[in-house]
């Protein structure tokens, strides 16, 4: 078993200042949410960076309406990242499912000044194969490997896998996705074992139970989630959290 495999979220300290590179609001938390509530935890310097307000993400038109969906899920972020302990977020300020028009270049540029500002020793985002087969998620992920090429200073990428080990996927994201259809163009993700990761983090009830209080603060993006499946469900789908360390990551 190759890697480092967190015992503890004291062993996160290992990952210094951490940001996190991200397509929507709920992102951070579903995927990383764990790891940077520890680390926050610990007195880390976390910070988050979403291309969208997720605008176009609605659930339900009736309760959630397009014409308002952004600043909703503006809020919730707010109060997603202040469960998490985050205080440091900044927008780019993208349209929602229109990342992949954007020049990368463009995107680039936006992130490599906060990549400075921040010095982080590690980087969180998705995989180039977009985790889901979203278009933002795999713009999200170009952007973030492009600043850190153009920047002196060489964090290490890790590329969430959290939700894709192939034990988590058979037990709880088949079911996910046939009940909500969660991903986009692909049959299913790319799985991975947990021996393969780079990082697994099993998350304690304290550092859990504040990214069910994140998960829970998105109502408009996870309602539809907890009343087919239910908190169980959540909790025990959630708890684990896993990275693949970008191999052409310029460390």
């Amino acid at each position: 078993m190759r890697g480092i495999h967190f015992a503890t979220p004291t062993d996160i300290r290992k990952l210094g200042t951490i940001l996190g590179v991200w397509a929507h609001p709920d992102d951070e938390s579903v995927l990383a949410g764990g790891l940077m509530a520890a680390a926050a935890q610990n007195g880390q310097t976390v910070a988050c960076i979403t291309a969208t307000r997720g605008e176009n993400g609605s659930q339900d038109l009736v309760k959630w309406p397009l014409a308002t969906l952004g600043k909703v899920r503006e809020v919730e972020l707010a109060k997603a990242l202040r469960a998490l302990g985050i205080t440091n977020h900044h927008w780019l300020g993208y349209p929602d499912g229109g990342c992949g028009a954007i020049p990368d270049q463009e995107a680039a540029g936006q992130i490599l000044p906060l990549i400075e500002q921040y010095k982080p020793d590690t980087i969180v985002t998705f995989a180039p194969d977009g985790f889901s087969g979203h278009e933002d998620h795999k713009a999200a992920s170009r952007w973030a490997d492009l600043a850190v090429q153009q920047t002196a200073f060489k964090p290490k990428i890790y590329h969430c896998v959290t939700l894709n080990t192939e034990e988590g996927y058979q037990a709880y994201f088949k079911v996910w996705d046939e009940k909500l259809n969660v991903y986009f163009n692909v049959d299913k993700p790319r799985l991975y074992k947990r021996a393969a990761c780079d990082i697994v983090f099993r998350l304690p009830p304290d550092i859990l139970d504040k990214k069910c209080q994140a998960i829970e603060a998105m109502p408009s993006q996870m309602e539809a989630l907890r009343q087919v499946l239910g908190l169980d469900f959540i909790r025990q789908a959630f708890a684990e959290e896993c990275f693949i360390k970008a191999r052409a990551d310029h460390s």
